[in-house]
Order: structure tokens, then sequence, then C-alpha cells
């Protein structure tokens, strides 16, 4: 309406009657300006000039008029829809939502966008999400009842359900650990309950049960998050005319396969091989050969075995009993077994320098490693011999044919590209089954034109760590080309309707990111690559090192204001250029450790190892390594293609068809 969109664009620079308190810059210790704010009072105007009084410090301050940013009087219990605020500007905001979190109120609105404060206590969440409360949202509009996500998603279905209604997405975004994919499952949840048919409704069952599968194959500890998701994903819900859920896809994107091989303390690998090596039955392990989960070096890279709160063993039952409600067989389940076994005991191959007579020193697997390169073998159905050759020999050329000894280093990459590889085989397949069974009455919901779709995007959020690598990069450039979207949507979008429609506001003006996601990914003629483009290139020329591409960013992009050469103070940066670069993303200044980044982007897969896996008598392993050659080759090339992990076709995981034992 005409009256909230005045509210909603005026300028913190009207003056009320009467002199509130106001928001000052807080300096820093040095007394430089931060990103903080304290709030003062007005002492005194005089020639366009106002004095302050902080409240916190006494500080006495001098400030132009046209600066002073005043403070709303809140209400006791805070203001639930933010654009009913009389000021709004960034401390405002902050203001009371901080008002709000104090008195135990998690969600508030400003307008159709809702706003979690994550308040990692379940004391304040568990009343939140009764089933009696949920029901409460139910055909109620948005605003009527307090902020929650259940309103969120009931306004996402009361407009798929309507005559015409069309298909609708919620973007769920924010910083890692904030608790998006907890609002997701929050969402899927209230979706399930209310577009059931009575207590049965299969694809509804099915939606709920994919969260054990998603978080055990998908989610890890890291240093900010104990159940961090280290992919993306997009959940579509598809609705019969009854607003029944007749189907469900879920597309995945970008799954960090480095974390397969590669942790430091404390983050932890995968759930999914922790639940596996508490959850086991000591039959299943003794079939597989797998040692406790701390001798496993995949594992024991941090000391993070366990976590407070986290039960392993628990989890592997709720990811059985999800096996089982997706119809998994005993054979696929042991099939499934065998392929995270095998990733385990990879690891625990180690190399040792063999000199060669008439060639440069490779290398052969230790004789400590041999039970483990066994093991290996057998629960993957190849040869000990032959894995050990292909990891430890590579052919290069046609004709002839030259076999290169290669080095215990290069060997050891070669074992953690393998490994990477078969995890990313192993969770398409597992996500490839889930919407296989959850797929079932998509296409009739959909038929004779009928739009009832409902998406949740859950993306990676913004990370920004002491060291940032690759996997950094490319979850920040998924942040920062959905952040375009969001300004497009939310910004120039509304802007656009405002004039059309002759209501009179104020122009708003926001941070363009084009910038920052050119230099991360350009390819247009006449700009220089984009940094994705320089590592690619990189990983392709002969000899190259790490730092030969951080050369590269900043020979090409040294113009650039989104790679960052100074600091917040305007000082030159001596990051810059000691093996790092840094960007400017919309969320901040993130600083890249170039040392790693070749190896995280070099994930392929050599000829050698595709062959002895596509020729394997397990039916995952050869369908999934017969199809290798056409997927993206690095994860920047990934990243740049925007294809989902989701495989194209079904692979078949069952029961071996040559020899090995059951695990």
């Amino acid at each position: 309406q005409p009256g909230d969109a005045t509210r909603l664009w005026r300028t913190q620079m009207e003056a009320p009657a009467s002199e509130p308190l106001v928001y000052v810059p807080a300096g820093d210790e040095k007394g430089e300006a931060s990103l903080l704010y304290e709030e003062a009072r007005v002492l005194s105007r005089a020639d366009g000039a106002v004095t302050l009084e902080t409240l916190e410090s006494g500080e006495v301050r001098t400030l132009p008029a046209e600066q002073l940013l005043y403070a709303n009087e809140l209400p006791e219990e805070g203001v639930e829809d933010m654009t009913r605020l009389n000021y709004l500007h960034e401390p405002a905001l902050l203001a009371n939502l901080r008002h709000r979190f104090a008195r135990d109120h998690v969600y508030t609105y400003t307008g159709k966008i809702c706003i979690a404060v994550n308040p990692f206590n379940w004391q304040v969440s568990k009343p939140l999400y009764v089933e009696s409360l949920l029901r409460t949202y139910r055909r109620q509009a948005l605003g009527e009842l307090p902020p929650h996500v259940y309103a969120i998603a009931e306004d996402a279905y009361q407009r798929i359900a309507d005559d015409g209604g069309s298909n609708q997405s919620v973007l769920v975004s924010g910083e890692s650990g904030a608790g998006k994919t907890e609002s997701v499952k929050i969402m899927m949840q209230y979706l399930a309950v209310v577009s059931m048919s009575g207590s049965q409704n299969r694809v509804a069952s099915q939606v709920m049960a994919t969260n054990p599968l998603l978080e055990a194959f998908g989610n890890a500890r890291t240093s900010r998050n104990n159940n961090s998701s280290r992919f993306g994903k997009m959940m579509r819900l598809h609705f019969e005319p009854s607003g029944a859920v007749a189907g469900a896809y879920i597309k995945t994107y970008l799954l960090e396969k480095s974390r397969a091989v590669a942790i430091t303390d404390p983050e932890r690998n995968y759930h999914i091989f922790y639940q596996l090596c508490a959850g086991a039955t000591k039959q299943q392990r003794d079939a597989l050969k797998l040692p406790p989960a701390g001798e496993l070096r995949y594992l024991g890279q941090s000391a993070s075995l366990s976590v407070p709160g986290i039960d392993d063993a628990a989890d592997w039952r709720a990811v059985c009993a999800a096996f089982s409600t997706f119809q998994l067989t005993d054979a696929e389940q042991t099939s499934l077994r065998r392929v995270l076994a095998g990733i385990l005991t990879l690891g625990n191959l180690a190399f040792d320098a063999k000199e060669m007579a008439n060639a440069d020193d490779g290398s052969c697997v230790s004789p400590a490693s041999q039970a483990s390169l066994k093991a290996a073998a057998a629960v993957l159905d190849i040869s000990p011999l032959e894995l050990e050759t292909a990891l430890t020999i590579k052919n290069v050329g046609k004709f002839p044919v030259v076999a290169v000894p290669q080095p215990p280093e290069k060997a050891a990459v070669a074992r953690d590209a393998l490994a990477k590889a078969l995890y990313g085989s192993l969770f398409d397949w597992i996500f490839g089954r889930i919407n296989e069974k959850m797929g079932a009455g998509a296409g009739a919901a959909l038929g004779g034109g009928n739009k009832r779709t409902i998406g949740l995007l859950d993306i990676f959020g913004f990370e920004a760590f002491s060291r940032n690598s690759l996997e950094q990069l490319l979850i920040n450039f998924a942040n920062e080309k959905l952040q375009a979207t969001f300004n497009q949507h939310v910004f120039a979008a509304e802007q656009e309707l405002y004039a059309a429609e002759g209501i009179a506001w104020r122009s708003v003006r926001w941070p363009d990111n084009s910038e920052t996601i050119g230099l991360i990914a350009s390819k247009e003629r006449g700009r220089a690559p984009g940094v994705l483009h320089l590592l690619d290139e990189t990983s392709r020329l002969p000899n190259q090192t790490d730092a030969d591409f951080n050369k590269r960013v900043h020979d090409a992009h040294g113009a650039a204001t989104a790679l960052q050469k100074e600091n917040q103070n305007g000082r030159p940066d001596p990051r810059a250029r000691a093996a790092k670069f840094a960007v400017r993303h919309y969320a901040g200044d993130v600083t890249y450790t170039a040392a790693g980044f070749l190896d995280r982007n070099n994930g392929t897969v050599s000829a050698d190892l595709v062959a002895l896996l596509g020729s394997s008598a397990h039916t995952l392993l050869a369908a999934a390594f017969a199809a290798t050659a056409a997927e993206p080759s690095t994860p920047a090339a990934a990243a740049e293609s925007d294809k989902s992990s989701t495989p194209r076709r079904p692979l078949d995981l069952t029961t071996p068809r040559g020899g090995g034992g059951k695990g």
C-alpha cells in the first residue's frame, strides 16, 4: 500500500519533533571507525552540525546533521515487521533484532523476508516446532500470526493451491552456521504435514525421510558448525490439485569432495563415515575388514572422532531406517557399505620410493599398507596388484603407450583423487535413488498446464575462515550469484513496480556485486579471464605451481577494485601478493591462500584408474566410471557449468557380479 511504501523508504535524515537517541559508528582501540555502532544523545545543534555524547563511553563528538541515524522507540516485544519501523537503517534493524532476541523471539519479518536468529538453545527452540503450533499457521495469511518460517511455507502453499496458482520458490541464505539447513527441514516438515491426506501420504513421508540421508552424506562438522551442509540443494515439491504432495526431486550442487580425504582439527569428515564405524554390527565390520575410526587416516587427521551431542550409532540407525523407507534392498545396503569401507581403507595406503632400473624412481605400496591394499581391493571387487599398478604407474601416449613410474607423492594424489571420485559416485547414486522413489506422480501433478511446485533452495553459507581455499571461493561465488538475484528481485524489481504504480518513494542504492562476479568467473571477450578460468588454465599447463596461479590472478586483475589490494583502513595490504589474493565480496573481504588450489582443482582420476574401476565386478563402480569422462573435470569447471551433481541417469547398486565378501 502507498502508506507502507512511504514508511518503507523513509529516510533517516527526517528529524523528529523531539530529540531521540541516535547511533554513531563506534571507534576501535586505535580510534578508527569500525563496523559497530553505539547509542548517543544529542547535546546541541549549530550551523548544520550536531554535538553528541555516547551513552557507554561518554565521548563527545560532532557530526553533520545529515549523518544522524535516529533510534526507534521500541515496544516491549520489539517490532515484528521491520518495514514498520519509523527509521530504517542498519543499526535500527540490528537493534530491533537484538531487542527481540533477548526476549526469545527468534523470527522477525522484513516484509516477506523472514529473518531467523539462531538461538543455539534447545530450550528456546523446542516450543517453536511442536505440531500444535504448526497447525495454527494453516490457512493464516502472512503477518496474521507471530513471525515464523511456518508462515513462509504456508504463504507459498496457499499460492500454489489457488486457482491458477504459480510455482513458488523459497531461498534460504546466511552465513555458515546460521541455521539454513534446519530452516529448510522445518519448512519441509510443515509442507509434509499440511499436505497429507489424513495420516497417509507415502511421498510426504519420504520427503521427511530424506533428512537423515541428506545430513549423513552431505553434512560434516566444521570449525563453526557441527552440522554444516557441504553441498547445495534445491528440493522441489510437486503438488496435486488437491494439495497433496505428488512427488519431489532433489537437485544437488558442488559437493565438497575434498572433505572425504582432507580435514583439519577440529573438523570432521562426512557424518556417514563415523556412523558406519560406530553403528555397523561386528559381523558387518569384520566382513568389511574395517578398523576403528581412530585407525583410519581419512578420519584420524582430526581429533574430533566424536562430538558432544552427536550420537553416531543412533544416527546410523536412522540412516538405515531411511534406506528402508526408500526401499533399498539388503543387497544394495551391503554394496553401499562396501563402497564406504573401500574409501576409508584407501586412505590407509602409504607409498614408499622404489628404485627403477630404466626410469626415474617410482613408488610402491609400503609393506605396512599391504593389508589395507587387499582390503580395499576386496570391497571394490578389483585386483590388489592392478590397483597398486594403477596408483603408482601412469600410462601416457597412445602409439606407443609409455609407462611412467609415479613418485610417492603423486601416487598419494592419485589415491585421494580415486577416493573423492568414489564418494562423489556414491553420493550421486543415493540421491538418484531418492529421486526415483519420490518422483512417481509428479508428472501427473504437473500435467494439463498446472503449476504446483514449491522449491526450497538451501545453498552453502558465506564462509570466511582464517585460511580459505578453493572450496570457500566456490561457496562464496555461489552466494555472490544468489545475492545478485536477491538484489534484482527485492530492490530493482520492487522499485520498478513503485514507479509503474506512481507511488512516491526515494530511490534506494545497494551494492552492485557484478564486478566481483566477473572477477571470479568472467569469460567475456575483452575482459580479463576470471579466477576460475585462470585456475583451469594453470591446471592444464605442465610444471605449474600455486604461485604461478596466484601471479596470474594479480597480473590479470591488478586494476580491479574487487581484488583487494588495501586493507579496510586504505593502507597497502602485504597479503595481496604473498601467495594470497583477497576478494571484496558483498559480505566482506576474504583472503584466499593460493597454496593447494591446483591440487584441489585437479580432481581428475587417471584413465588407468577409470578403466580399472570400470571393469570392476561391482556394478555401481562399473557404471559410474564408464560415465566419468562426461563429467566436468575440475571443481572450477563444475562451478561454472552450473550443473548439479545429481546423476543424469540412475546407477545400479546391487550385489557384485563376481566374488568378494559381504559387508
